[in-house]
Order: structure tokens, then sequence, then C-alpha cells
């Protein structure tokens, strides 16, 4: 009986342990590290939306499609933003 409270409590204690990736970060979750650019090329607008993922990383997603890139090196994020804001898109 013993060993079968033992399991269960193990199982129980691996189901709840997360990674600190998991967590919610404290400043209000991952929406606060985005931004949306919209941009009009040629009278075709867009609104894409670009994530810090905080890892070196960000994602941008256009019309339900998301990809995920490497900052390049030496590049933060707002670099990113600052970037699509001189080629014409308001961000916010």
């Amino acid at each position: 009986m013993k060993k079968i409270i033992l399991s269960f409590a193990v199982i129980a204690a691996i189901g709840f342990t997360s990674c600190s990736s998991d967590d919610d970060s404290s400043d209000g979750g991952s929406d606060s590290a985005c931004q949306t650019c919209d941009l009009e090329i040629f009278g075709f607008a867009t609104s894409t939306e670009y994530c810090d993922n905080g890892d070196g990383t960000y994602t941008y997603t256009t019309e339900g499609q998301s990809v995920t890139e490497d900052l390049p090196e030496g590049t933060s994020f707002d670099d990113i933003i600052s970037a699509y804001e001189a080629a014409g898109a308001t961000c916010n």
C-alpha cells in the first residue's frame, strides 16, 4: 500500500512541475512584449504582430501565420521595430 501511495505522490509531483519558461512574466504576460505594426505598400495594407520571446528570438504573425526568427547578433527587439517604423510602418 505504501508503494502505491508513493507512486501516486511521485507522479503528482512530476505532473505539477513546470519549467521556468512556462511561468508568466511579472510584467503582465507575453502580450506586453508584443507590438502591432501597420504598413501600406502600393495600396495594400497589412497588419503584423511582432513579439519579443525574451530568448534572443522574436515571432511575427501576419494573417494567422506565425514565424519565429533569431534576432541578428547585436540587434535588439527595439531595433527590429525601429527598422519597420523607418520603412513607414506605424507600430504600437
